[in-house]
Parts: structure tokens; sequence; C-alpha cells
């Protein structure tokens, strides 16, 4: 209940690494609306939002962390990179930027004397490729990518810096995130839905790789950061949650249901394309997935509440009102 969440967070210290980021700016936004104090971390200046303190700190350093776990209850890490592309380009800068964080987090809550709780925000294609589906959080990740393999030797780091109770660490592992937010990414193969939404918007065919019948579990945003804040107060958690909406639905159709939402709302039809697939394309692409969720939901009060129809008509409104550019 969202009443006995503000209660367990009321007065709590909040800080939230990468918090200018596409998940991090919807959850401040939400944890305005709570009596506690919200500390944002970031590398660069950002819009000053009012009761919210800014630190511009460089979480490749002790110095920082030592400053993060001396006033933080809680702390959201969602800084990291996000790109598979980027961590092929610059696989020692992804690991560097995945691994370093969290040593300097253990050292600081040793040296502070402090447990704080953490919650890390990790990816379902840590995976790998599954032949079964739902996937449950019991099923051995085997990354075929880079980036997840940086991502799970985080979730490793904080689990075991969990299990020796130097801090109270948890990974979400998070499924196909969309929906709209003051903030997306701008890399290529991330943020697909606001991406194909806007180029729908400006009245251009959508194109699908393949046939498109490839399964995704999407979950909408507001879901995810329910997510979060849920896990964060759960006393006695385990180490890895799914968090997804439980339900698949085919890239296809997918593209199709923004591009029926897009006609409805602005009355200009388009196509959606099936093209071949690029040669650099990962195999990771062509996988199938989704998320089991029970553990979550039996572990905490959350579920998700918005479901891919309504996710959709809510992301196509909000660029079809003078928002496409921001």
């Amino acid at each position: 209940m969202v009443s006995s969440l503000k209660n367990n967070l009321a007065g709590k210290v909040i800080v939230i690494t990468g918090a200018s980021g596409y998940i991090g700016s919807v959850l401040v936004k939400e944890l305005t609306k709570y009596s506690l104090k919200i500390i944002r971390v970031s590398r660069k200046k950002i819009a000053r939002i009012e009761d919210v303190e800014d630190w511009i700190l460089d979480l490749n350093t002790i110095k920082s962390w030592n400053r993060i776990v001396s006033k933080a209850d809680i702390i959201f890490h969602l800084a990291s990179n996000t790109s598979l592309s980027n961590t092929d380009a610059n696989p020692e800068e992804s690991l560097t930027s995945a691994v370093f964080p969290i040593n300097h987090l253990v050292n600081a809550a040793k040296q502070n004397c402090r447990v704080p709780r953490v919650i890390f925000t990790s990816t379902a294609t840590v995976y790998g490729i599954t032949d079964t589906l739902p996937v449950l959080e019991s099923t051995k990740p085997i990354p075929i990518t880079l980036y997840d393999l940086h991502k799970l030797f985080a979730e490793q780091l904080l689990s075991m810096a969990s299990h020796n109770e130097i801090i109270s660490a948890t990974s979400l592992r998070l499924a196909n995130v969309y929906g709209p937010s003051l903030k997306y990414s701008r890399a290529d193969d991330r943020g697909i839905l606001t991406k194909v939404t806007k180029n729908r918007l400006a009245g251009n065919n959508i194109q699908v790789f393949g046939n498109g019948n490839y399964v995704r579990d999407y979950v909408y945003i507001d879901d995810v950061v329910s997510a979060l804040l849920h896990t964060s107060i759960i006393s006695d958690a385990d180490d890895t949650y799914n968090v997804g909406s439980g339900i698949g639905s085919t890239i296809k159709d997918v593209f199709n249901l923004i591009s029926s939402e897009v006609k409805e709302c602005t009355g200009v039809n388009a196509n959606v394309e099936n093209v071949k697939w690029p040669k650099n394309y990962n195999k990771i692409d062509k996988r199938n997935y989704i998320a089991s969720i029970e553990q979550l939901k039996t572990a905490s009060d959350w579920s998700p509440k918005i479901f891919l129809e309504e996710g959709i008509q809510r992301l196509v409104r909000y660029y079809s009102i003078g928002k496409i550019n921001d």
C-alpha cells in the first residue's frame, strides 16, 4: 500500500546515483511526494529541484562513496553504462564503471561502520538466451555479452558484501522498461519504444528486424519505480528479483500497437515494415523473455499496475502533445 510505503520511508536519507537518467529522473519525481531527504548524485550540474540536494561526484573514487555512505540510509545505484554497443567499443571503461563503484561502496561501508540499504538496477539479459519461460530468479545467468557480464559482476560483488553483512543489497533484473520520462536514452540500442513512437509521430514507417516474432516482457517505468521503492523497505530481501509485467508480447505486435495508437491520436497512417537483420546484430537481440515476478510480489506489496495497452497509450499521448523534442 502507498501509505505503508510512505510511512516506512519517512525521515530517510535517500541517495540516488544516476539521478538525472531515464529511470532516475522518474524516481526522483516520485520521491518528492514523500517526507524524506533526497540527494541526487550526478557527474555534472543538472537542473535544480526544490528541496532536493545535488552532489557532483566521481563514483570511481572512495572519497565520493565515503560521503554518500556517511549520510545515506538507502542508496539507489542507477548510474552505469546502459548500451551494449558502447560496452563493446570501450570494454575496459565499461568494466571499470560497473565494478569500481561497487568496490568503493563496500569499502566505504566498512570505513564508516554503516550498513546502508542498496538497490542496484541490473538487467534481465544477464540470463542470456533462455529456453524455459517465464524465467525464474533461480535460473542460472549465462551472459552472452560483455555488458551483461559486467552487470553480473556487480550483482555478485553486492551479494557477497550483503552476505557478509557489510551492506544490505538487492539487485533488480529489469525487463524491457518503457514509458515517458524527463530523460531518455540516446543510445541506439536503448529506449526502443520511445524512438519508435517519436519516429511514427513524425509520419514515418516503423521498421522491425526479421519477422518481429521474438517475445519481450515490457514493463512500464512507473511500475519499475514502484518496484525500486518497495524493494528498498524489505527487511529480509533476497539478493535478486525480476521486475517485469509477467506477460510476453512479440516485438511486431507492440510496434503495431504503437502505430495504431498514433493513428488514433493523429489520424496519420503508416506501415510496420519487415527489414533484414543488420550484419552487426547481437545474438541477445534474438531472445525470448518473460519474467517470473512472483518472488517480488510475495516479498512485498508490489505488483505491476500499468499493462501494455494502457502504457502505450500513455507513451504516445505524452509525445503527441508538443513534447516530441524533449
